[in-house]
């Protein structure tokens, strides 16, 4: 409030002076200050002095400069000079001269509705309304390129009246009181604009533009500050980032937005390996990712350095880490809404990213009036930086490898004899394609068609032969076949319709699939020469594993916005999924170790209420969510309420709370010695439950000046954990299956999140942290409970940008404590009835033991000009050691088998070098 009121004085002063006759000023640049000392008096006191003694006017509201204290001398000093030198003390003042030549003083933050206010939307009417309590709707659009801004903040300045706008942008605001008041739109990452009504302004289709921030400095007023990179306290336990404000900050790859939330509170970034979301002690299969309204399965390129999706193509990003609204179901964790880019609607354009990693390029152009098109692609390249990053991930490069399909851990490679010799070419690529048509049918109906294709594709197979025994008599081969792709198929038709002022909807047909192949077999054979008793004999052994993951997802939903009143919106709909999944994993060519075929529809509808009370400090959720699951022939209710209640202008609490389902889950398949896999199943409500998850979230923010602190605690308990491991195959005659080696048990994650946030200025960013705890009782593995694989207690993040001139500098700190992980303590021979000898690995308890601290620093520097940037990036500076993961091999010596243990580690120090180029 005390931001907006000097802007309503300032514009009420404007008006007043239109309507009256005023006596002649001198102009304010002319007066001269002969010889006036202040000591420590409050600022509205001096300026009302000032105003006696000089017969200047000055424009201020006294309730604003009471509270300023300020010493200075005004020793023969120009006015102006003497004011900037007096307000400079205050760090919040700065001052105007109006079109009346009256000197203003306003805040800081004010300064940037005025600028705008003189821009082209300034339509100010001094004259008398004509219209009282209408609905005034439209549209907020990016100005520069036309195109809707979603879920943009739309408010009547002075009033309680406010909403947000929908996913395509529109807006209706109703009962505006009069047709000359202010609209004021803020976005994050833009500009804050306001538009002055009029008695000519039309009350339907009425477009707001709004543009990027910039900083623009003067010598007397602050004409722009610098816009915020994230909004962090608008809802509960929702990040809001535009993809604009991901260039500054230092990536291995590229502007990547799933790596800058991973820097955000409550979201892992210790997991090099995986771009994914670890929210809150989730997994990333527990959080439901949406590109434009179908769902992505798996999000990571090149072991997880990349993401899935093109920042060329993006347009809003939302974060939501739980406490989520009755419309998204399917995820037990949290929500990222992705929305992307139309295309410029007003001319053609084009531009490419070059860096050491890969390629990138995209065009949007309109093709017609009302028809955009904008696509997108990129394709890696084997560099040297590629190299540096497929050497390390697959562990040197030996035999077996990960890939992220199947849990983003690869194996160790085995050890040659002597005289040995490899062959082997690895190849290894990824590539993307975003597609996106928009047609504005008619000024109520938007059609649009969205495609994404994203594939990874590792070939490193090999041959290799070697000999060993005296004279190397003994002679083997081995020929590896270790061929890998995975990726991503999606598409979505949409149709949005603005029925009238007050109802709009979205209905949506959708095909979503994710699909992982892997074989990695190795045929071995082995030579054995003749002798005085035998004669030569060669022996064959096929070992290894082929492992295949195919999901598909059908999808319609129909989403319904009805204003009840301005402080009253309902929203209703209803969601069909239907999934297939494929998985079958097998051993050795002849072992069948486990085979699912899953089909299942997810039927839903739900209902929530969005409500603004007690004089709109108040705003309620009540939401409910209602799924029948043809699988298990069983209804699953999800009731859901979130509140949040401004105490002040400053201090808003916030609270969430609900119950969430999830039906097609990965299961995490235990591998001690190569790490743990990952696949996609169908729960059937037996071996595989549905898994639950109740939520409570409770939390504050504080916010003052540049700065926002904000705090949230959470528990989440969790039903129907499914694992899956071998680990008790040795068990199989005491009944264990091979087949449905599933368990289950319950999870309970509890912690606290810390966002201390300076939103403006030359130098700006974040430190976060993060306390938690996520604790799993699955009898099987333990006879008591144990830390989950993604525990991480304690997580440490600083974030820091710098603008000098042209050149961003950004850097990243990331400290964390260590993840746990089961050891294997031993090893032991076991003589078969064929007699074949075999080792077996004997395994500590569950996640007892813990991977050393991980700790990481990110620098880069960018220099921005009008045809685009030049970024340098440098990932791990101080070149630490961070382990990945722990390879455990087991030696024969003789009649005995030894235990050898090696670290592998993430990334080093890596520079990357990234050229961006742009038309417009």
């Amino acid at each position: 409030m005390r931001k907006i009121l000097p802007i309503f004085l300032v514009m009420a002063g404007l008006f007043c002076r239109a309507q009256t006759a005023t006596t002649p000023v001198a102009p304010p640049d002319e007066t001269i200050i002969k010889d006036e000392f202040y000591n420590n008096r409050p600022l509205n006191e001096i300026i009302a002095d000032l105003q006696k003694k000089y017969k200047v006017k000055i424009g201020h509201d006294p309730e604003l400069l009471k509270k300023y204290r300020v010493s200075y001398w005004f020793d023969n000093t120009k006015l102006l000079d003497g004011l900037k030198g007096a307000l400079k003390e205050t760090k919040e003042l700065t001052f105007y001269i109006d079109d009346a030549n009256i000197i203003q003083i306003v805040a800081k933050t004010a300064t940037e509705t005025l600028k705008n206010a003189r821009k082209e939307f300034d339509t100010r009417f001094r004259g008398e309304p004509t219209r009282s309590d209408f609905t005034l709707t439209g549209k907020v659009v990016e100005r520069k390129t036309n195109e809707s801004m979603p879920f943009a903040t739309v408010t009547v300045l002075g009033s309680k009246i406010g909403v947000q706008t929908n996913v395509d942008g529109y807006y209706s605001l109703l009962k505006v009181p009069s047709d000359t008041v202010t609209i004021m739109v803020s976005y994050v990452g833009y500009k804050t604009a306001t538009v002055h009504l009029s008695p000519k302004t039309p009350l339907q289709n009425f477009t707001i533009e709004i543009e990027p921030g910039e900083q623009e400095l003067e010598e007397v007023m602050v004409m722009g500050e610098k816009t915020e990179v994230l909004k962090a306290n608008e809802i509960v336990g929702m990040i809001k980032m535009t993809p604009k404000n991901l260039a500054k900050l230092p990536n291995i790859g590229e502007r990547d937005p799933f790596r800058a939330f991973q820097l955000m509170p409550g979201v892992s970034a210790s997991n090099e390996s995986s771009s994914g979301l670890y929210v809150r002690g989730g997994t990333p299969d527990q959080t439901l990712v949406l590109y434009d309204g179908f769902t992505v399965y798996h999000v990571d390129h090149l072991f997880g350095f990349f993401s899935a999706f093109n920042y060329n193509a993006l347009k809003d990003i939302q974060l939501y880490k739980g406490g989520f609204d009755a419309k998204f179901g399917g995820r037990i964790s949290a929500v990222a809404e992705i929305t992307g880019k139309e295309g410029n609607k007003k001319q053609f354009n084009m531009g490419a990213d070059l860096s050491l990693l890969s390629v990138n390029g995209f065009i949007e152009t309109p093709l017609n009036k009302k028809t955009t098109l904008l696509i997108a692609a990129r394709r890696s390249y084997q560099g040297a930086l590629y190299e540096k990053i497929f050497s390390t991930f697959t562990s040197e490069r030996q035999t077996n490898v990960s890939q992220p399909g199947f849990g983003g851990r690869p194996p160790g490679g085995g050890r040659f004899g002597n005289n040995a010799t490899q062959n082997q070419t690895a190849k290894s690529y990824f590539y993307d394609l975003n597609a996106k048509l928009t047609w504005n049918l008619t000024k109520k109906d938007i059609v649009t068609w969205s495609l994404y294709n994203g594939t990874d594709k590792m070939d490193n197979s090999s041959a290799s032969s070697f000999n060993f025994g005296r004279q190397g008599i003994f002679g083997a081969s081995t020929a590896t076949n270790d061929v890998s792709a995975w990726g991503n198929l999606g598409s979505s038709f949409k149709w949005s319709r603005r029925w009238n002022d007050k109802l709009y909807s979205n209905m949506l047909v959708s095909y979503s699939n994710f699909y992982s192949n892997r074989d990695n077999t190795r045929a071995v054979t082995n030579t054995i020469p003749a002798t005085d008793t035998s004669a030569a004999t060669t022996r064959n052994v096929n070992i290894g594993q082929v492992e295949t993951n195919d999901l598909k997802d059908f999808t319609a939903k129909i989403d319904f916005e009805y204003k009840l009143t301005p402080h009253n919106q309902l929203e209703f709909g209803v969601h069909a999924t239907s999934n297939t999944i494929h998985y079958n994993y097998v051993q050795n060519d002849t072992v069948n170790v486990l085979s699912k075929n899953d089909k299942g529809t997810i039927s839903s509808f739900y209902l929530q209420d969005q409500i603004r009370l007690l004089d709109t400090k108040l705003l309620i959720k009540p939401g409910i969510r209602a799924n029948y699951f043809d699988v298990t022939k069983k209804w699953y209710i999800e009731p859901r309420l979130s509140a949040t209640y401004a105490l002040n202008e400053r201090v808003k609490l916030k609270m969430a709370l609900g119950t969430y389902y999830q039906f097609a889950k990965q299961i995490n398949r235990e591998d001690l010695t190569q790490g743990n896999r990952s696949y996609w199943l169908l729960a059937d409500g037996n071996a595989l439950p549905v898994t639950k998850s109740n939520h409570l979230i409770l939390g504050g923010s504080y916010e003052f000046k540049e700065y926002l602190v904000d705090v949230e605690m959470y528990q989440k308990n969790n039903v129907g954990i499914t694992e899956y491991t071998l680990r008790f195959v040795p068990q199989i005659r005491q009944g264990l299956s091979v087949q449905e080696t599933f368990f289950n048990g319950d999870e309970t994650v509890r912690g606290v999140d810390v966002l201390i946030q300076r939103k403006f200025g030359k130098f700006n960013g974040w430190i976060g942290y993060t306390l938690s705890e996520a604790v799993r009782d699955v009898t099987i593995f333990s006879d008591r409970p144990y830390h989950s694989d993604q525990d991480v207690r304690h997580q440490f993040k600083f974030i820091g940008s710098y603008r000098w001139r042209n050149i961003d500098f950004a850097l990243t700190q990331i400290i964390s404590s260590g993840r746990p992980y089961t050891s294997i303590v031993g090893a032991y021979q076991i003589t078969l009835l064929d007699g074949s000898i075999r080792s077996f690995t004997m395994p500590s308890d569950k996640n007892a033991s813990r991977f050393p601290s991980y700790n990481r620093l990110d620098i880069s520097a960018t220099y921005n000009a009008r045809w685009g940037s030049i970024g340098l990036s440098v990932f791990n500076l101080y070149n630490r050691k961070n382990v990945w993961y722990k390879r455990f091999e087991v030696i024969t010596q003789g009649d005995e088998s030894v235990l050898q243990t090696t670290n592998v580690n993430y990334l080093g120090f890596t520079p990357n070098v990234t050229f961006s180029w742009k038309l417009h």
